[in-house]
């Protein structure tokens, strides 16, 4: 690992590496997806039907949709157990037992669900089925991976093994075009690079003992973390499936389509969609490099200020110093998403010409591609209630997204057919609540982090 960090780090490598880093932990794995798919799509048309590909693509988004829902409560609970342990977590054998419980949960449950979405679609195609229950299984293990490394700061290892994987996915995917195509060969093409990046997380850890006792501990204490901490668990649950809510009503809808192997979908509104929350990734990564660098930084600093005895006013200080620092860094992020999805929005035409998109999907683009930006504003300001400990504050909000977002979507869509409108208008309300909440959180800043929340706060 030292020869990897010194090739990965200097002057010039290191702003690269974070930002490299911080786009695999906000969307790597999708990314990964698109990419792939969209090499797909291009070299076997020739061999496969447009029915075929269809299911391939469905497939790769139905596991991506479970996968992380799955993923993100249990990796904000182990990452939660990290941050907030009275002594540090040893990077042996201690991790290797929670990354062994919790991605085991994770699988196990993941697979569950995709067993019920297999029954519950009646999907036609067993080879397939079966590609995609351990497609979702190995994606939840490796997004439990991911974020407990990032929480540990293993970013270095969790690059090279996320780059592997990608690679080993489009090598075999490339290769079997050339020899033998099927659809489920493709998708199980791209679950060995699932479970390759998956493999070398955990690869540090293959020659450590683990007795019976450490994973009983283990147990225990995620189990005591999950009392403590369970409405941050369920936000980060919430926060994804509000994020599928409006698509998985307008698969229900009148336009929804049903591919030839049984999955549900809407391409008149999955593709604008999709288009749009991959113009929001530049803006989670500026997200994710602030929130776990300069805001832990200046957390810190603002608690070295209290610990050293200070004054009332000097601590009151700090606050606003505090205050000042994290909206200046949600401000900055916020301009470079305004600037990129102003770009996008001036180049939707050449965008929707050059994907093909119809008249409707281009007017269901512009539209979110705003939702998108606002969406980007309510994770910021969301960021801030979990940073300061407002795990209440942070599970209603989540709630209330998802509410709007159905809600809006299913009566905007009987009223005017398919749109963007009740994704953006969600985006919207909801981020105008989450800055109100932040802003009151951050005046109040001392009494929510040491009096209301005194339990832990979301930093090392």
């Amino acid at each position: 690992m030292a020869k990897t960090d010194w090739w990965l780090d200097g002057p010039l490598l290191t702003p690269i590496r974070k930002v490299l880093e911080a786009l695999i932990v906000a969307a790597g794995p999708w990314v990964l997806a698109v990419v792939t798919l969209a090499l797909i799509g291009r070299t076997a048309e020739r061999w496969l039907t447009p029915e075929a590909l269809e299911d391939i693509r469905l497939t790769v988004v139905y596991a991506f949709m479970i996968a992380p829902m799955v993923a993100a409560p249990l990796g904000v609970t182990a990452a939660r157990l990290i941050t907030s342990a009275a002594e540090p977590i040893p990077h042996d054998s201690g991790l290797a037992a929670l990354m062994l419980v919790t991605c085991g949960l994770a699988g196990i449950t993941a697979q569950v669900l995709a067993v019920v979405v297999v029954f519950t679609l009646r999907l036609s195609d067993p080879e397939l089925a079966l590609a995609f229950v351990v497609l979702t299984s190995s994606s939840a293990m490796m997004w439990t991976a991911f974020i407990i490394m990032n929480a540990c700061r293993l970013r270095p290892h969790l690059v090279l093994s996320f780059a592997a994987g990608m690679g080993l996915a489009l090598t075999l995917c490339q290769f079997s075009i050339q020899i033998s195509i099927s659809g489920a060969l493709l998708v199980w093409c791209f679950t060995a690079g699932i479970v390759l990046s998956f493999a070398l997380c955990l690869a540090p850890f293959r020659a450590i003992g683990l007795p019976p006792a450490l994973l009983r501990k283990t147990v225990v204490d995620l189990r005591k973390t999950v009392r403590a901490t369970w409405p941050l668990a369920a936000g980060a649950f919430l926060a994804i499936a509000g994020i599928w809510a409006d698509k998985w009503i307008a698969w229900a809808g009148p336009n929804g389509l049903v591919s030839t192997a049984g999955f549900a979908h809407s391409p008149t509104y999955d593709s604008a969609l999709f288009l749009a929350h991959l113009s929001a990734v530049p803006g989670l990564a500026a997200l994710t490099v602030h929130f776990e660098s300069p805001a832990r930084h200046a957390m810190a600093q603002f608690q070295s200020i209290l610990t050293n005895g200070a004054s009332l006013k000097a601590a009151e200080q700090a606050g606003e110093a505090l205050s000042g620092k994290l909206w200046k860094g949600i401000h900055r992020t916020l301009l470079t998403q305004l600037a990129l999805s102003g770009l996008l929005l001036l180049l939707a035409p050449a965008a929707a010409s050059l994907t093909g998109l119809l008249l409707d999907q281009f007017l269901i683009l512009r539209t979110a591609l705003i939702g998108s930006l606002l969406h980007i504003l309510f994770l910021s300001t969301s960021a801030v209630l979990i940073l300061c400990n407002r795990k209440q504050a942070f599970l209603t909000l989540q709630l209330l997204f998802l509410a709007t977002n159905v809600a809006g979507t299913a009566i905007l869509s009987a009223v005017y057919g398919t749109t963007a409108l009740g994704f953006t208008i969600a985006s919207a309300l909801a981020s105008i609540a989450a800055t109100i909440y932040a802003h009151a959180t951050l005046r109040d800043v001392l009494r929510h982090c040491y009096l209301t929340g005194n339990e832990a706060l979301f930093h090392k």
